[in-house]
This record gives C-alpha cells, structure tokens and sequence, in this order.
C-alpha cells in the first residue's frame, strides 16, 4: 500500500472514529434526556390522580390525556382498583407488584406491548389521598404512555447521524486525496527525477522543490550518498589502474631478467646475478601483494573486528619494542606525557590490540624510510578528557604542501619521493585501521622539515 492510500486511509479512520463517538454521545445523551423527560410527564400524571380524590375516597373526574396510548390506575388503601381510564389495557400490575410499589413509594419501569417497536413506559407511585388511612396505608396510581414522538425524533437523529457521518467521511476521503497529493508532490518529484533516464550518470544528483523541509533533508542525504559512491567508483578506478600498473611494472623485470639470463648467461655468475635480480624483484611483487591482501582484508572485516578494551601505554610501548627488533641500532625516541601518567585509571581504548599495532609499526617504518635513519620520535598525550592522541615525528624529506589527503590514497605516494622505493599502501591501511577505531589521521609538515603524523582516539569510557 502506497504511503498517499495509508494517509487517505488513516486520516478518514481517524475523522470517522472522532465522528463516531460524538455521534454516540449525543446520540446517547439525546436518549437519556427523552426518557427523563417521559418520565416526569407520566410522574405529573399520576399525581394528578390523588385530585379526583373526594373525602368519602371515591375518584370524581377523569385525568386529561396527553400522551399517546395513555393509561391511568388508581388503587385504594384497601387495594381495590377505584379508577381507570380505560377497561382494558395491556399493563395489569398484579398484587405483587402493587405490594413493591408501595414499599418503594415510587417505582419507574417499562415493559413491552405487543404490536410495538419500543417498549412502553411507566410510573407507579403512591400518596395518602385526601383523608388518609387508619392504618397508614396509601393510595396506588399507576400511568402508562408510549412515546412515540420521543421514538420518531431519536429516530430521525439517528438516521441524520449516519447520513451526515457519511457524507463528512466522505468528503475526508476526497479532502485527504488531495491533501496527500500535495503532501507527498515533492517525493514524486524526486522519484521522477530518479526514474529519468539522466539519472544513470555518476553526476546526477536530486533537485528538491524546498531544500529546507524534510524532503529537501532527504535529498540532500540522498546526493550526499551519490558523492560518497562516485568517489568510491573513482577511487576505486584508480586502485585498479595503480595497482596494474605496480604488478605489472615487476612481474615485467622478473622476466626479462629471466629471459635474459636462459638467453645470454652461459656462466654460474651470470646466472646467479640474474637470478638475484629476479628474486629481488620477486620479494618486492611479495611484498605489494601481501599489502594489497592485507589492505582488502580491512575493508573487508571493517564492522566485525574483534575490539576489546586496551591499555594504550602497553600498546605504545608494544610497538616500540617490535620496532626496536626490526630497526636495531635505528634512535627512536618514546615519550608519555604527564597527563596519561597521572589519570586515576589506565587509558584504555576499545580497539584490535594487532590492527592498532600495525598502524603504528607502519608510521614508524614511514618515518625511518622518509628520514634515512634519522630520529623518531613516538609520543603519547591527553588532546581532551574524551580523546588520546599519538602522533609519530620524523625530520626528513616532509610533505609537498597540497598532497596531505592525496597520500592516504591507495597506491598513491607524494611526488617528492619516487627515489624511494615503496607502494602507497602503508598510509591507506593507517588509515583504514584508525577510522576502524573511530579515530582521526592528520598528516602535517614538522617546523624545521619533517613530517608529523598525529592519531587521535576516542578515550573508553570510565
């Protein structure tokens, strides 16, 4: 069911019910008011009755009659009946009840009538007559009457309710069909926009009617994702073409060297020469592919990495160490500042203890390689309560001011270092790794040459 049907739907279920239920209570306050009024009329009749009374306890006159199919009653103390206006009826009030009655004093009651639709309504009471009793006892008049006026009228509002809620749901319908359609014209707008046949562009974007109301939000959100994805295919092109290019370039060496030496080398030095060329070559096409595995490997597992609560002076000082054992005789420098050091708990994050190791080894291995063996420097400080950060100082080659975003594209490097042997591929992974962890990478030029590469980190809660 379509969102304009659900509108028109509920908005004519939700004006009938309102409908409804005033038409129940008037309906039903209009029945209550008639039959008190009923009531009291047949009351006043049968107190009437006590003024045909004479001394002597005889009834002198008849009752006027006002109501349809009106009936009167009058029973003496001794219980015998003393008046009635009409010989026969369809309404005997045997002893029984002539006995409630009198108990009761005043006695309201209905009953059916054959040939009628409604029952018939009555009103017994009892008064102590002109000379009363010895014995205390009364005098019984009953009236009863049909209201057929009261009937016809509840009748007709009943009638009026059903034909006026009709038609005013009706016109809900109506209304609210028009209503949705204007309500709903700006989505229809965008759906028209996306069923359009410009719309298998990577440049197409949506053009809201209003960009401030809410469609104009989710058109908004809407390009905001087109961006997203047209970077995705562009990137992802670019990936595709470098990494060709980069599997190419020593797939294609490994062979003429191959070549070359089965053709030319007739000597054991030769050979070995060759051979050592090709291998050389051969860890270098190892060593992309284990970075292009590993780089697909997070992109891959991204939302179910196993993450558990560490302690980031351990995982600082892990890094450190293995670095040391790789890099030996390399001067690496590890500072904490006092800020971690005095915290009233650890400083823990929640992250892979292995990714957020690789990120760190990887910008420790960039700043060496960059600096020909110079200084580094690790360090690790509070940025807020909220954040940690760790940032990795080198005081080589640096940045070429403008490439900051460009190098942490895959396969990508910064043109000042195409004398430096290496992929594109470490920066992409700290990236990948860091933003896993819901960080931030910031690359910058040191003062004084170099490169600083900063990680901030959301801090664990306490």
């Amino acid at each position: 069911m379509q969102i304009k049907q659900k509108l028109i739907l509920w908005f004519a279920l939700l004006v009938g019910l309102i409908l409804l239920v005033f038409s129940i209570y008037i309906y039903g306050t209009y029945s209550n008011f008639r039959q008190r009024a009923f009531e009291d009329r047949l009351e006043k009749k049968a107190r009437v009755t006590e003024h045909l009374l004479t001394l002597q306890g005889n009834v002198a006159g008849s009752v006027i009659t006002s109501m349809p199919e009106q009936v009167e009653f009058v029973y003496s103390p001794s219980d015998s009946l003393i008046y009635s206006s009409q010989p026969r009826n369809d309404f005997m009030a045997d002893s029984a009840f002539r006995r409630r009655v009198r108990r009761e004093r005043l006695i309201r009651f209905k009953y059916q009538s054959p040939g009628h639709l409604y029952p018939k309504d009555g009103v017994a009471l009892t008064y102590p007559g002109v000379s009363p009793s010895i014995d205390g006892r009364e005098y019984v008049a009953i009236v009863t009457a049909y209201d057929l006026d009261g009937y016809r009228h509840r009748n007709e509002l009943r009638d009026l309710f059903w034909i006026s809620n009709a038609i005013a749901i009706g016109l809900v319908i109506l209304v609210g069909y028009i209503f949705s359609r204007q309500a709903l014209k700006p989505l229809n707008n965008l759906i028209g926009q996306i069923r359009s046949p410009t719309a298998t562009n990577l440049t197409f974007r949506l053009k809201a009617e209003n960009p401030q109301d809410e469609v104009g939000v989710l058109a908004q959100a809407f390009n905001d994702l087109l961006t997203r994805q047209e970077q995705l295919v562009d990137n992802q092109r670019s990936f595709i073409a470098q990494a060709s290019h980069e599997l190419r370039t020593p797939l294609a060496t490994i062979k003429g060297w191959l070549e070359t030496s089965m053709l030319y080398d007739t000597d054991t030095d030769s050979l070995k020469r060759g051979m050592g060329q090709a291998v050389t070559e051969l860890n270098k096409l190892t060593a992309l592919a284990n970075g292009l595995l590993q780089l697909a490997r997070i992109d891959g597992v991204d939302g179910h990495i196993e993450r558990h609560s560490l302690e980031l002076v351990d995982s600082v000082l892990d890094a450190a160490d293995t670095f040391g054992l790789q890099h030996a005789g390399q001067s690496l420098s590890v500072q904490v500042s006092d800020g971690v050091l005095e915290q009233p708990r650890p400083v823990c994050i929640i992250g892979n203890s292995y990714l957020l190791k690789t990120a760190l080894l990887n910008l420790l291995d960039n700043a060496v390689k960059y600096s020909n063996g110079q200084p580094v420097t690790l360090s690790l400080e509070m940025d807020t309560h909220e954040r940690v950060r760790i940032w990795v100082e080198d005081r080589g080659i640096g940045l070429v001011p403008g490439e900051e975003k460009q190098i942490i594209q895959p396969l990508a490097r910064g043109s000042n270092v195409q004398t430096i042997s290496g992929f594109g591929i470490g920066l992409t992974l700290v990236h990948r790794i860091i933003t896993s962890h819901q960080g931030v990478l910031q690359l910058k030029n040191r003062p004084g040459g170099g490169t600083i590469a900063e990680v901030i980190l959301p801090v664990e809660p306490s």
